[in-house]
């Protein structure tokens, strides 16, 4: 689809409500929108000043009334887009908001894609790629996390932080360029030390860098959410700590081993972090059929996560099963969950001392008392949860980012070594140049049009 083309989409969620949504935007919004509204008061949408929402009739090329609506003109390149815009706030039934939408398609407008009004927003130049990607995750957004991280990025956190080291390397390339053009004009002025000045700007945009990359732990935790088991045992809590980390009462929590058998599967969020939470059957060895299709998914289950919370009952000394079991966990961040720290504690010191060499951390709760404050701050500082601030820090949260960011941090060590080892200014300044290439594209400079479609595609309709 062309830029400019005209194009409409209802841009609130389908289903029956008080109000719908119908955007326009492109060159032709002008004589779409006034071909098919009338102001109440008469005359043209167009004499009220722009901005100023205007109650009227939609109707459709024979004159038939569709609706009583609320049209809002947004003349560009003031708007969401950069283009002329329109908004039409409709009755919200489902045939009313699909009859509002036929007429403004039968006026000249064509249907949107996926994420077209944001890509037009990009294009014309009114968000960054990164601000772009955080609109739509805020959209989706279902945890107060995502949220918060959503929203600090589509307010250009993280796009001034990129545009911030682009600065540092733009400026330090154009030093090095001086360096490589003008060498005996700045030897002969004793005041200028032009390497060393550059390789503090090559190492300030490295070390920038650097802080980036490291909240990308913290970030895909949240956006993408962290594969989670609960593991272990039979009987020792594991439902009942779904159930607390959930806040709902999915799992049969019984006095009967072997109640859960199929795998449970619910996402949180908790420690900071969104945890894709899978409850799954107790390990042990069961001639049951149904029991043991169980534990062969919590074994799969187990061997896929990225995070196993692992249950054991504090109040007694772990089994011979379990002594056997906990090295046979996956090589994965794995968390000691000692339950039942309501009841007198039963575990050994052996025991202890074997749960603290096998896990990162090893956290005492009470499931049936939903106590998981332990769990909680254990599940955050795996995850960076108290070093990174969702709502003031830039981070990235998307592999491409990360990847396009670790190799512009590789490229500027290796033109610091060459700068301070005296080695020649034109092949630091090549290394330089990719590196700040490399940084635009994190934020849409430069990016593929492959990409950028793969980006857009994920958006809804309407957005």
């Amino acid at each position: 689809m062309s830029i400019g083309e005209t194009i409409a989409a209802v841009s609130t969620p389908r289903g029956t409500g008080g109000v719908a949504v119908i955007r326009i935007t492109g060159d032709g919004t002008r004589e779409v929108l006034g071909s098919v509204f009338i102001p109440a008061g008469g005359g043209s949408v167009f004499d009220r000043p722009a901005r100023e929402a205007v109650y009227g009739t939609l109707r459709r090329p024979d004159g038939a009334v569709v609706d009583r609506v609320v049209a809002t003109f947004f003349k560009g390149p003031h708007s969401f887009t950069g283009e002329d815009v329109a908004e039409i706030s409709c009755h919200g039934g489902v045939a009313v908001t699909a009859a509002v939408l036929e007429t403004v398609l039968e006026a000249g407008a064509v249907q949107a894609g996926p994420g077209e009004f944001t890509r037009r927003a990009f294009i014309n130049g009114k968000m960054t790629l990164s601000e772009a990607e955080a609109t739509g995750l805020l959209i989706s957004a279902d945890t107060p996390e995502r949220m918060k991280l959503a929203g600090a990025a589509a307010n250009g956190v993280l796009s001034r932080r990129i545009s911030s080291v682009s600065g540092k390397l733009s400026s330090a390339l154009a030093s090095l360029c001086a360096v490589i053009d003008f060498p005996d004009e700045l030897v002969e002025d004793d005041n200028i030390d032009p390497e060393g000045e550059i390789l503090a700007a090559v190492r300030g945009a490295r070390a920038d860098i650097d802080a980036i990359l490291a909240t990308y732990r913290r970030g895909s935790a949240v956006v993408g959410g962290v594969r989670t088991v609960i593991c272990g045992a039979p009987n020792v809590g594991k439902s009942s700590l779904f159930n607390a980390l959930t806040g709902e009462d999915d799992a049969i929590v019984t006095e009967i081993a072997g109640t859960t058998r199929d795998v449970l599967r619910r996402t949180v969020s908790f420690g900071g972090v969104t945890l894709l939470l899978s409850d799954t059957a107790g390990l042990r060895d069961s001639s049951e059929t149904v029991e043991s299709i169980g534990v062969e998914r919590a074994k799969k289950e187990a061997e896929n996560s990225e995070l196993i919370l692992a249950v054991f009952d504090g109040s007694r000394s772990l089994s011979e099963d379990e002594k056997k079991m906990i090295p046979s966990f996956p090589e994965t961040a794995k968390i000691a969950v000692i339950n039942k720290k309501d009841l007198p504690a039963g575990m050994t010191g052996e025991d202890a001392e074997l749960a603290g060499e096998l896990f990162d951390a090893v956290v005492h709760v009470s499931a049936k008392d939903g106590d998981t404050g332990e769990l909680e701050s254990a599940v955050s500082s795996l995850f960076d949860g108290g070093t990174v601030d969702l709502t003031r820090d830039p981070v990235i949260w998307d592999a491409r980012r990360r990847a396009d960011l670790r190799v512009a941090a590789e490229l500027l060590g290796r033109a610091g070594e060459i700068l301070s080892s005296g080695g020649p200014a034109d092949a630091a300044c090549a290394l330089c140049e990719e590196a700040e290439s490399r940084v635009a594209m994190t934020d849409g400079r430069g990016v593929s049009e492959a990409v950028l479609s793969e980006i857009f595609s994920r958006f809804c309709v309407g957005k």
